[in-house]
Order: structure tokens, then C-alpha cells, then sequence
């Protein structure tokens, strides 16, 4: 449930971020694309310590491709990559 809210906080700022890039705003975006770093790194300790014994699993590899999928959106503004309006693929925030 966390993760759903996450995700959706995260695709808010991305969609909010398709007009100019201010220098606050830059900033503010490099900040959230090294917290994806870190988050990341803290799934894949989370993913290390899984019990297998456990009756629900958690889709690590799901929940890893949307926090990608997510920093490359960032990574994009932050290097002026606009492109074309396009449709996106979804992001899951289904991890069970």
C-alpha cells in the first residue's frame, strides 16, 4: 500500500514536470532522482532478506521495473530529453 502511494506522489511530480524546468525545480527533481537510488538499493536489501516461506510474496522484480521505469522518466527532464507526447506504459503498484 505504501509503495502504491509512493508511486503515485512520484508520477504526479513527473506529470507535473512537463512544462520548463526551473533551477528550483531542477533541483528538487535531482533530489527525488537520488532518492530512487536509494529506494532502489533498499528494495534490493528487502528482495535479499525474503522469506520464501512467507504466503504472500512480494513482486520485487514488478516493483524494481516501476522505480526504474520512474527515475528514467526523471533522468529524461533532468537531461532535456523532451520528447513527443506519447502514451506511457503504466505503472503496475501491484507488488503482491
Amino acid at each position: 500500500m505504501r509503495y502504491r502511494i509512493l508511486l503515485a506522489i512520484i508520477a504526479i511530480t513527473i506529470a507535473s514536470a512537463s512544462h520548463a524546468v526551473t533551477d528550483q525545480e531542477r533541483t528538487v527533481l535531482q533530489r527525488l532522482h537520488s532518492e530512487l537510488t536509494v529506494i532502489s538499493s533498499i528494495v534490493e536489501e528487502a528482495e535479499q532478506s525474503v522469506n520464501q516461506n512467507d504466503r504472500q510474496q512480494v513482486d520485487y522484480a514488478q516493483l524494481k521495473a516501476d522505480l526504474q521505469r520512474i527515475q528514467e522518466g526523471v533522468g529524461d527532464i533532468l537531461n532535456n530529453q523532451r520528447r513527443e507526447p506519447r502514451s506511457l506504459p503504466s505503472i503496475s503498484g501491484d507488488y503482491r
